[in-house]
């Protein structure tokens, strides 16, 4: 599929070109690449907040061409959950509660039905019970987006999409709200798709990656795969996770590792043999 901005216009542009992939069911896809890759594009045609120009995609059955039309799209948008960079940005209710039942409650719950969808909702993102009844706009930063993202959960959707989810979060929040789409994911079934710029997030959570780079896909691969070929990556600019990062450069120091390690676990228990009583490396 290929997606073109306001064609036939001086400012037409080709954000996305030609780009064929597949995404399984119950895989944890991250999607990478520099600023006007087409990631967001790409990204919003998931739910059909764009459409193709051309080409087509299909989405747990959902055929999405140039002629779909947007009245076409309400069981999809169901299934597909989106979070927006910021989605805090789209609370509006005067309590929690109320904010996390009006997707239900749009959907054609009852209020009593909706309100405890909401509840459910909203344990399952560690909210605690005592803010339930508060504004969410009196909550902390990382709180409100946990309100937001239990707001999507309750359509109990079955592919979440989250574009950049922790940004402006610091490393405390930004590490808890990875951990909670790592639960969604495993514990709950969901399919989980993530543009990112974080390389530790792709390591430690992605086992399906794909590469966008000038709006055509560079690569579609495993993050195990991808971060194999550090020379390949700095020819794309893209840099290396932190653990990764620094094996590699032990490897340039003399250390032979079979394949680069891409988290801390997978470091610490190879180095583990290998560190003498002094604590210094054998080899």
């Amino acid at each position: 599929m290929s997606h073109t901005y306001q064609v036939g216009t001086p400012l037409e542009e080709v954000a996305v070109k030609e780009v064929s992939f597949e995404i399984k069911n119950q895989s944890f896809t991250a999607i990478v690449g520099h600023t006007g890759s087409g990631k967001s594009t790409l990204l919003q045609h998931l739910n059909g907040l764009l459409k193709p120009t051309s080409g087509y995609l299909t989405i747990n059955g959902h055929k999405i061409t140039p002629e779909t039309k947007n009245k076409e799209l309400g069981d999809l948008r169901q299934e597909v959950g989106f979070v927006f960079q910021f989605p805090e940005a789209q609370l509006f209710e005067e309590t929690v509660l109320k904010d996390i039942a009006f997707a239900p409650k749009n959907f054609g719950k009852s209020e009593a039905e909706a309100l405890e969808i909401a509840r459910e909702k909203a344990k399952l993102v560690k909210l605690p019970e005592a803010v339930l009844e508060r504004s969410p706009f009196e909550l902390s930063g990382g709180q409100m987006r946990r309100v937001a993202i239990a707001g999507i959960l309750a359509m109990s959707p079955k592919i979440l999409v989250l574009d950049e989810p922790t940004a402006g979060l610091d490393p405390v929040g930004r590490f808890e709200m990875m951990e909670l789409f790592k639960q969604l994911h495993q514990k709950e079934g969901l399919t989980i798709i993530l543009v990112t710029h974080q390389m530790n997030d792709v390591a430690n959570y992605a086992d399906h990656v794909l590469v966008m780079e000038e709006g055509q896909l560079i690569a579609d691969t495993t993050s195990k795969e991808l971060f194999s070929d550090p020379s390949w990556l700095k020819a794309h600019h893209l840099s290396l996770p932190q653990t990764t990062d620094f094996a590699y450069q032990l490897q340039q120091r003399g250390i032979s590792f079979e394949t680069l390690p891409l988290t801390e676990h997978e470091l610490a228990r190879f180095l583990a043999p290998k560190l003498n009583q002094r604590g210094k490396i054998d080899g």
